[in-house]
């Protein structure tokens, strides 16, 4: 659970740096399926950003593996991209419904807490059966 709150916290402190440096570019009157660029960059980078030092963390301190050959760990960093994908999309859909869907302040960051948590939860469980040994 540590890893995962660390994790969420790259996540959501990499897109609040994206907002801040792309706040007042042209990006922001750019959309794409009624979402503006900026916002998308701003969801893909903090994505990434969590998606390395989870996969890093998981590996070797959660699941305690050693460094195993090339071939296995590129088997593992495509299952475990395969199930990101799929978690990233609860992620996103809350983060994406509640800076839809809501008004207020930082609902976006709320909305992505929410998905991540829900989102890392479902993720640890296919990891545990699917990516790593135990």
């Amino acid at each position: 659970m540590f890893f995962a709150f660390c994790s969420i916290l790259i996540n959501l402190t990499i897109q609040q740096i994206s907002k801040i440096l792309l706040k007042n570019t042209q990006l922001d009157f750019i959309h794409f399926f009624n979402l503006d660029i900026a916002f998308i960059i701003q969801l893909i980078s903090g994505t990434v950003a969590g998606f390395i030092f989870k996969f890093i963390v998981d590996k070797f301190i959660v699941f305690r593996e050693k460094h195993e050959s090339i071939q296995k760990t590129s088997k593992q960093i495509l299952v475990y991209l395969f199930f990101a994908v799929i978690t990233t999309i609860i992620f996103w859909g809350f983060e994406i419904s509640f800076n839809h869907f809501f008004v207020f302040c930082n609902r976006d960051l709320i909305g992505g807490f929410i998905g991540l948590i829900i989102g890392y939860t479902i993720k640890y469980l296919l990891d545990r059966k699917w990516v790593f040994e135990r």
